[in-house]
């Protein structure tokens, strides 16, 4: 037998001082952060504290993008387009929204990201990524 039903498990958790810094850059200055590896040089964006290759712990935030390049998309019915973008800078790709008509994102479009006018420390502070030039 199987029962179909929806579970709702809201949670808070601590972003620690690296996605802290990361997620206040976004807020405060409209900057994206990564973390660069003194170790491998790997930038991992969005920051994290430990390297996304090697694993050794991170401390050096760099800034990076905005502006990236998409590296895969995928359309989600009823939510809209979410593309893995890695940002110039980085070695690592951000999944977010890609603003704008279905047909003009293609794997290796040139994009820019697009700040919301109100911020509250989250990464929905980015409100997505457009193709450069069409920003509003």
């Amino acid at each position: 037998m199987i029962l179909e039903g929806t579970i709702r498990l809201p949670f808070s958790y601590a972003a620690g001082g690296i996605g802290t810094q990361f997620l206040i850059a976004l807020r405060d200055e409209q900057r994206i952060l990564g973390a660069r590896c003194e170790s491998c040089s790997t930038v991992t964006c969005p920051a994290r504290p430990f390297c996304s290759q090697c694993h050794a712990a991170v401390t050096d935030l760099i800034e990076v993008g905005p502006a990236g390049n998409v590296v895969a998309r995928t359309e989600t019915p009823g939510k809209g387009v979410f593309g893995l973008i890695r940002l110039d800078g980085a070695n690592t790709a951000i999944l977010h929204r890609l603003v704008g008509p279905v047909d003009q994102w293609r794997r290796g479009a040139r994009v820019s990201a697009v700040f919301a006018e109100e911020r509250t420390a989250g990464i929905n502070d980015i409100e997505g990524f457009v193709i450069e030039g069409d920003q509003p």
